[in-house]
């Protein structure tokens, strides 16, 4: 099956009033643009979200003023500038035939066919209980008979609860409650995930297939590989970092599907800056990811030439550093674990399902230069040093004993919140939390106090929680690393006054954090809060639990900004050390990237004494190494953004 990279994503939604349609479309040109942007493959329009087809469909909509098989020539002059082709086809949303076929369309619980905002994107749905799914197999079975395609893109496969007469009488049909909003969801789902098996047997096993939006819980068997798409001034700079961390994991090519756009999807005049672009796919090569760009072609003009300029210069740099990124594999020594039944690539900033938690994690072991991946319960932990359990993780019997075998290894736990507790939370789980869970915090203003000696952190200052979790206590032979702090009160309205100013009292006796053997154990959700409130001391006392577990680290640093990132791939006998410096600027709603940051030096460790080589790619310029300790001390040049160093071993 083919390998993807360098790749554009085409958006292609155009209304029908655009009656000068193609006008200036020309396919070899078309294919040339691409080309000489050293695009390799490309995802091109099928049936867009209007729910026009762009080929002379006998089943569909073609559109209204085109003349001739847009979709036909790009494959043929694509495939003639090797560059693979695949068909999207919008599934979730076609507002043409939900306009011709209301039977067809998601009903809500209130009863309506059309929601929300008329001049977006999702205010009319498509429900897959309805004879929509029979014309859409018919569609693609089309499309995938008469031309050569290298993949098929099914966009939009969000689950959206439908309460229409099909789906209500299948469930009662089926003994559930029709009303019940959890089976109503998971009727959806299933729709979702059967048509997705009905692409499949309709694709075989020689064409691509990526089912967006379905999540990767449900794509076991189903998706050749993963796109993340994250348009950042839309989802922001941390979705990508979690994402990448835990795609990675599952054994599929990934490709990180960043825009062109400054805004998001269907922003024509907006176009990011270079630097921007390049930081998009320096993330992308520094997470062992291939990289994707979107863009949205205009229907009278094509392809605009200053969009392909811009994606040719950078995809140009990402080319020369292929010789160490194609088929190379992330390092990763601490493992993040999503909560049970959670799949973080079912999120999306349209419909969002609460993952700051996560999103965190990644920030914060990020700024601290860890090598991390977030994996499902089901993952091997074998290759990881430390586990960690963030805020809400409560222990299954799988989990259970995957924890056990990391401990008997010699791995480190880290567990923050309710996490580390049973299925039930009435107590730890295992027996080497050697410590009692004393309850739900109630509280809602509370504090903490280090107890053992860091740099980091004043031993006379009690720092702020602010987000609360359990009590603990503690049990011979544990060790308190951090004691506990009540407030005068709660934050509360009495009748009297609204009680605000809320300072530290007193120590309540019961430690914030406890260390038992190799686990530690953070009472309060130290992830929720750094996502929400973003305190330092939250990552340096992660910092300080970690140090403990983790002596001898895969990577040291000195004079690296936290802003920046470091971060370890591997190919054959390399170690490639990554070091971006660039960041984005809060202005207004969005972030932005305008130019690069420069920082002047730093030093990178690495841990490893076998050394041939050190480089900067892809020109190959020798970079100073000292071995000091049983670690590769890299001695860092000026830094423009981006530097990619090479340690041959």
């Amino acid at each position: 099956m083919r390998k993807l990279k360098r790749a554009v994503h085409l958006d292609f939604h155009t209304m029908p009033n655009v009656t000068d349609f193609g006008e200036h479309f020309d396919a070899k040109r078309f294919a040339r643009m691409l080309k000489d942007a050293k695009v390799d493959f490309v995802n091109v329009f099928a049936k867009c979200n209007l729910g026009f087809a762009y080929y002379p469909t006998e089943i569909g909509i073609p559109y209204p003023h085109m003349k001739g098989d847009m979709l036909g020539e790009i494959v043929g002059e694509c495939h003639k500038e090797g560059i693979g082709v695949a068909a999207y086809f919008n599934v979730g949303i076609d507002h043409e035939m939900a306009r011709r076929r209301r039977d067809w369309t998601v009903v809500n619980k209130e009863g309506q066919v059309i929601g929300g905002d008329r001049t977006g994107n999702f205010f009319r749905l498509m429900c897959l209980n309805s004879g929509y799914k029979d014309y859409l197999l018919g569609m693609i079975r089309e499309v995938v008979e008469r031309y050569p395609i290298d993949g098929v893109f099914l966009d939009c496969l969000v689950t959206n609860p439908c309460y229409g007469n099909e789906c209500q009488e299948e469930l009662q049909a089926c003994g559930k409650d029709p009303l019940d909003d959890h089976a109503v969801e998971a009727l959806t789902r299933q729709k979702v995930i059967d048509l997705c098996w009905d692409v499949k047997k309709i694709t075989g096993d020689d064409i691509l297939l990526l089912p967006n939006g379905l999540g990767h819980i449900h794509c076991d068997g189903l998706g050749s590989h993963i796109e993340i798409e994250c348009l950042p001034g839309a989802w922001g700079y941390d979705y990508f970092a979690a994402q990448a961390a835990y795609s990675r994991t599952l054994g599929k090519q990934v490709l990180y599907m960043t825009g062109r756009f400054h805004a998001s999807w269907g922003d024509f005049g907006g176009l990011k800056s270079k630097a921007s672009l390049e930081y998009d796919c320096w993330d992308a090569i520094s997470n062992a990811v291939a990289t994707s760009v979107g863009d949205h072609m205009h229907p009278r003009d094509g392809l605009d030439p200053a969009v392909y300029r811009l994606i040719g210069e950078v995809y140009a740099d990402i080319e020369r550093y292929e010789p160490w990124t194609d088929d190379a594999r992330a390092a990763a020594e601490v493992a993040v674990v999503l909560p049970a039944g959670s799949d973080l690539g079912a999120n999306n900033p349209r419909f969002p399902k609460g993952q700051k938690v996560l999103y965190a994690a990644a920030r914060m072991l990020g700024e601290l230069k860890y090598a991390f991946d977030i994996v499902e319960e089901r993952s091997d932990f074998s290759s990881y040093r430390v586990i960690i359990l963030p805020d809400e993780v409560t222990i299954t019997p799988l989990l259970k004993e995957k924890l056990e075998k990391h401990l008997a290894a010699g791995g480190g736990i880290i567990s923050t919140g309710i996490s580390g507790l049973d299925a039930g939370r009435t107590k730890f789980a295992l027996d080497d939390w050697n410590m009692e869970y004393a309850g739900t915090d109630t509280r809602n203003a509370s504090y903490f106090k280090m107890l053992e000696s860091s740099t980091r952190f004043d031993p006379d200052f009690t720092y702020a929680v602010y987000k609360q979790g359990i009590v603990l206590k503690e049990k011979p032979g544990a060790v308190a690393v951090a004691a506990d702090y009540d407030a005068y009160s709660n934050k509360h309205w009495d009748g009297f006054h609204g009680y605000f100013y809320t300072p530290p009292a007193r120590a309540s006796g019961a430690p914030a954090v406890l260390r038992s053997g190799r686990i530690v154990q953070i009472g309060f959700r130290l992830f929720l809060g750094y996502g929400e409130n973003a305190f330092p001391e939250y990552k340096y006392l992660l910092q300080h639990c970690l140090e403990q577990l983790l002596p001898t680290p895969l990577i040291r640093c000195e004079a690296i900004p936290s802003t920046a990132r470091v971060t370890v791939t591997h190919k054959d006998k390399m170690d490639i050390v990554h070091v971006k410096t660039t960041y984005p600027e809060l202005r207004g709603k969005y972030n932005v990237i305008e130019e690069h940051n420069v920082v002047h030096g730093g030093v990178v460790s690495i841990r490893g004494e076998q050394v041939r080589s050190v480089y900067a790619a892809p020109d190959r310029r020798p970079v100073h190494y000292d071995i000091v300790d049983g670690y590769t001390r890299i001695r860092l040049p000026e830094i423009p953004g981006y530097l990619m160093v090479v340690v041959e071993r």
